[in-house]
């Protein structure tokens, strides 16, 4: 496999399992020593045949005979002691023979591979050696052939009209070859920004190309509105130190649009918490997309977005679960928005802090998404429709792991939330909760709950570092500190399949023939989920 790095192609291929604990390595990674394509590959051709070979001589040296059963049970010991790296020293030599074999072959190509370089270079040199001597005797020459076409120009007679314009055409071609060739012209940031940005929308959400339009709106305001071509590191540089020195709620009020440098002064003034390191990548990320675009077709010379670039990209804020004494504060204090009840809050929240559910997910729940699987009610996230009328329904699961059946345990059954699912499916309506719609410009349904939530919590003196999703690390922690052996033990990957997670295990068992997990065991899942005896749904619901 090729692999293309800063530094150029680099050949890559995994070692077979059996061969790994001698080896040392799972994979053998080779420079080749080049930037061009088609060169690398060539060269990685090589490389893979000098590797089939050593894996084929290991192969060999462990492959059983037919001629005595003797020498077949000495190959077996060979095998399970090359798998071990417990070698008797005479299979050590004839393993070190074959691997310093292969080294040494290596070696050799890749020395060929750096003279072949050198001399290309070499050759370049000398080339570009000649070339500018040449240049360097015409130049002069052309400057003085100029000066006597002029004079000439102004006294010669119709007839030498003729030869005078040829050979001014002469001395113009010599000209165009002293002189380097002009780069093509590169279109203004603003223009080429738009034409991205029209590209990028038949893909992107609206939110995302906001934040790329804010992006570009800011680089403009800092480093002025110039052909693409001229930006420099520098210019990078200075983008780079102007938009970290924004406070840390720039961009929470759409309505806000002073510039950089106001922004930046009130924060110094305040004394403000500035905007995290990821939050500055990411504008860094926009840009570079955006010079990447233009860069195969000769638009630009360079991306000074790419290269020694660093940020401080540690969360400032740690997201951790809730604790006992948060949920008692949620509890005993009323749901304060009209726009959304409380029998709504409550059972988004009691959903969320039994299953883990995402809020997207939860607030996008549809009638025929609770149904009976093998008499277990069932929560079933899956890929929504849309319909002609609303195309803003079309709807995935977060991840592959997302799509998923969540079955339900006692406590949320105990809400009514199948009675529910059946009212909503008589009525004919389309989602569960009917207080809830689709806001913002990516159109989600958890959008108004999400900003009425957060500013709950704040009411109530729940810190930054807890926020809904924290109820995903509750459901997670709790599970997961549940022993997987035992009658009431619970498989990893049981925990992964409830909460929609890919999990750790990749093992071909688990990513091949372990598909799906057993209803009955993702009931297990749903019914060791537990609270203290306040945690009570209804009464979250109003209900009480």
């Amino acid at each position: 496999m090729l692999i293309r790095l800063q530094s150029g192609f680099h050949f890559r291929r995994g070692v077979p399992v059996r061969f790994r604990t001698a080896l040392g390595k799972r994979e053998i990674w080779h420079s080749l020593e080049t930037l061009d394509r088609n060169l690398a590959r060539t060269r990685a051709c090589a490389l893979y045949g000098l590797t089939s070979q050593l894996f084929e001589c290991i192969s060999l040296a462990m492959s059983p005979s037919k001629e005595t059963s003797s020498l077949t049970k000495a190959v077996e010991t060979f095998q399970e002691a090359l798998a071990t790296s417990d070698l008797h020293p005479v299979q050590q030599d004839l393993f070190q023979s074959i691997v310093q074999t292969y080294d040494s072959e290596i070696q050799a190509l890749k020395a060929r591979y750096k003279t072949m370089n050198a001399e290309h270079l070499l050759a370049r040199m000398q080339d570009h050696q000649r070339v500018s001597s040449v240049l360097e005797k015409i130049g002069p020459e052309i400057n003085a052939l100029t000066d006597i076409i002029h004079k000439l120009g102004k006294s010669a007679r119709s007839p030498g009209e003729e030869a005078l314009t040829k050979l001014s055409e002469q001395v113009a071609a010599l000209t165009q070859l002293v002189q380097p060739p002009a780069p093509n012209p590169s279109p203004l940031f603003s223009e080429a920004s738009e034409t991205f940005l029209s590209l990028k929308a038949k893909k992107a959400k609206p939110s995302v190309m906001g934040e790329h339009r804010n992006t570009y709106r800011r680089f403009v305001e800092i480093c002025g509105d110039r052909p693409i071509r001229d930006y420099t590191g520098e210019d990078a540089g200075l983008f780079k130190n102007m938009i970290e020195q924004l406070p840390v709620h720039y961009g929470k009020n759409r309505k806000d649009t002073r510039p950089v440098a106001e922004l930046t002064a009130e924060a110094n003034r305040k004394n403000l918490e500035r905007i995290s390191g990821k939050a500055s990548k990411n504008h860094f990320t926009r840009l570079s997309a955006l010079w990447r675009h233009y860069k195969p077709v000769g638009l630009i010379d360079r991306n000074p977005f790419i290269g020694g670039w660093k940020f401080d990209t540690t969360a400032k804020t740690h997201r951790i679960r809730w604790s006992n004494d948060d949920l008692i504060t949620l509890i005993e204090n009323p749901w304060p928005f009209q726009s959304i009840s409380q029998a709504t809050y409550g059972l988004i929240v009691g959903i969320a802090s039994y299953t883990g559910m995402r809020e997207e997910e939860i607030c996008r729940l549809r009638p025929q998404d609770i149904v009976q699987i093998r008499d277990v009610w069932s929560i079933v996230v899956q890929i929504h429709r849309a319909h002609k009328d609303a195309p803003w329904e079309a709807w995935d699961p977060k991840t592959e792991a997302g799509a998923r059946i969540i079955p339900l345990c006692r406590s949320l059954l105990d809400t009514g939330i199948v009675e529910m699912a059946k009212r909503a499916k008589n009525q004919r309506r389309r989602y569960l909760f009917k207080d809830l719609d689709f806001t913002g410009m990516d159109m989600k349904r958890s959008g108004i709950f999400q900003r009425n939530f957060s500013s709950f919590k704040s009411r109530l003196g729940i810190g930054r570092e807890k926020v809904f999703h924290s109820f995903r690390h509750n459901v997670s922690t709790k599970l997961r500190n549940i022993h997987e052996y035992g009658d009431g033990g619970l498989r990893e990957s049981w925990i992964d399949d409830f909460l929609g997670h890919e999990g750790q295990n990749r093992s071909v068992g688990n990513t091949i023939y372990f598909d799906d997990v057993d209803i009955t065991n993702l009931k297990r899942v749903a019914d060791s989920m537990s609270y203290p005896e306040f945690w009570d749904l209804k009464r979250l619901m109003g209900k009480q």
